[in-house]
């Protein structure tokens, strides 16, 4: 995944780092971490009305998910103890109803806490392939290669031979169109 291999700003330790530190505040285990694949904000994408979220736990999501189904998700997890204590990926797949309230609470209670997988880092490695397998099916596109993308290209473009907004794979210019984050 370009933004994994990139890593731009180390923003992806500085989320690591923050996740932990959350997990170990007074607040635990009354946290929820969620982390959204790639957002989405045109309105040709898929927005709460024909999209079905799919999570997965261990860093193993690859996909799209539009800003309004993850604010709508957060609002959920904010009245849902099954989020409590937990750390998820989310994506969502068009053409799909999303589950109703007693749905999306009885996906969110199959999910395992984060005290019992230490974060995701204590999946069975079994589990995270078959898991990443199943996942790299959903993938849009047809190329379906999540490896062969540039930080900024979507798989449509991919498919078409397009660069991406951020330019070719390996000389991606994400600088120029990314603040610097600040660690707390």
């Amino acid at each position: 995944i370009p933004i994994v291999r990139l890593n731009p700003f180390n923003i992806l330790n500085i989320k690591a780092s923050s996740e932990e530190k959350l997990r170990q505040c007074s607040v635990a285990p009354s946290y929820t971490i969620i982390r959204p694949t790639g957002l989405k904000d045109d309105n040709d994408w898929y927005n709460g009305k024909d999209a079905r979220p799919v999570f997965s736990q261990g860093d193993v999501a690859v996909g799209r998910i539009h800003r309004k189904d993850v604010a709508s998700l957060i609002v959920s997890c904010l009245n849902s103890d099954a989020c409590c204590g937990k750390t998820f990926e989310v994506f969502s797949i068009g053409g799909y109803q999303p589950p109703s309230a007693d749905g999306l609470e009885k996906v969110l209670q199959s999910l395992r806490l984060d005290s019992d997988i230490n974060g995701g880092r204590d999946i069975d490695e079994n589990v995270l392939e078959a898991t990443y397998l199943a996942m790299q099916q959903l993938l849009p596109g047809e190329k379906q290669d999540a490896a062969a993308l540039a930080m900024g290209q979507t798989y449509e473009e991919l498919d078409e031979g397009k660069v991406g907004r951020l330019g070719v794979k390996g000389e991606e210019q994400a600088e120029s169109v990314a603040p610097r984050p600040s660690p707390f």
